[in-house]
């Protein structure tokens, strides 16, 4: 893909669906088998040829902050920061202002969790000569997005013809050369453009799947419990294991059974079974029985009652 696109990362909320953690950690940074997403997404995005890269965040900026200097992938990233919340399209519009309206911005939002090819969804995006391309898949709860062809008619639409968005788009610079200033969402400034008559099209995610047609599409998004442990527990699978246990302490009588990600530095004590669980580095405890269908880290503990 190389210099003729960028990329920003959408990295500034304040995670409110994953209270208490999100007091302590950035939800970009929650461990995803025991490496932050952010760097599992940095890694993604540097692969496809991207180079440049800039990251907007505005909670919990000092744990972002310390990640980046401490991430070897990260070094080369810029953070863009955000005193009063941007939303989408007024990130957007910042990223242009800083950089330039030179070349396409890849926008990719944090908590996506995706099987995505980055370089196929941009071939595709050059192919059609679109100025705007919004990956689109069909995921019931979220389906608003109407096509006619490949142009996208509503970001808004309800109906059973409906698809969502993925949380993964390119827009050419001149979608947001005389944007507002500020904070603006970015739906309706899209259903705007589409008003003025700018090519706004639809990218059907099996088209960019990586490794091919033969590979299901997957798409998980992180800000929930239960999908933050789901996205955990389907990349154990694609890594062919069953537990994943990076340098921590296990002692006592305490089974590990499938789906158990045990985070570097951690000790688990005690006696007991623990399954479809993700422990955080660091974690300290002691267990006595079945730990199930759970989050545990330094600062608190979150169940999720939605199995597998």
């Amino acid at each position: 893909m190389g210099p003729d696109c960028c990329c920003l990362i959408l990295a500034a909320g304040k995670g409110t669906r994953l209270l208490p953690l999100t007091r302590f950690v950035p939800k970009p940074l929650f461990p995803l088998l025991d490496i932050p997403a952010l760097e599992h997404l940095v890694k993604k995005i540097k692969n496809s040829g991207i180079c440049q890269i800039a990251i907007n965040c505005h909670h919990l900026t000092r744990e972002i902050e310390k990640w980046q200097k401490n991430c070897q992938v990260a070094h080369s990233t810029t953070l863009l920061y955000e005193d009063v919340l941007l939303d989408t399209g007024g990130a957007i519009k910042n990223f242009f202002e800083t950089f330039g309206f030179s070349h396409p911005l890849l926008v990719y939002n944090s908590d996506i969790v995706s099987n995505v090819s980055i370089s196929k969804f941009y071939e595709i995006f050059l192919r059609r000569g679109c100025d705007a391309l919004l990956c689109l898949h069909d995921m019931d709860r979220f389906n608003k997005v109407k096509l006619n062809g490949p142009k996208i008619q509503s970001l808004s639409a309800s109906g059973k013809d409906c698809l969502a968005y993925t949380g993964i788009s390119i827009f050419r610079p001149g979608c947001f050369m005389n944007a507002p200033d500020g904070p603006f969402p970015l739906v309706p400034y899209v259903e705007m453009l589409i008003k003025n008559g700018l090519s706004i099209e639809g990218c059907l995610a099996e088209e960019v799947v990586e490794g091919g047609s033969d590979n299901d599409w997957s798409w998980y998004d992180i800000g929930t419990p239960a999908e933050y442990l789901k996205a955990n527990f389907h990349l154990l699978e694609r890594i062919g294991k069953k537990s994943l246990i990076n340098s921590a302490e296990v002692d006592g009588e305490v089974e590990i059974e499938s789906n158990a990600i045990i985070g570097t530095g951690a000790r688990i004590r005690g006696r007991g079974i623990i399954e479809n669980v993700v422990i955080w580095p660091g974690t300290e405890m002691t267990i006595d029985g079945t730990l199930k269908n759970a989050i545990i880290t330094p600062f608190a503990r979150i169940s999720c009652t939605e199995n597998r």
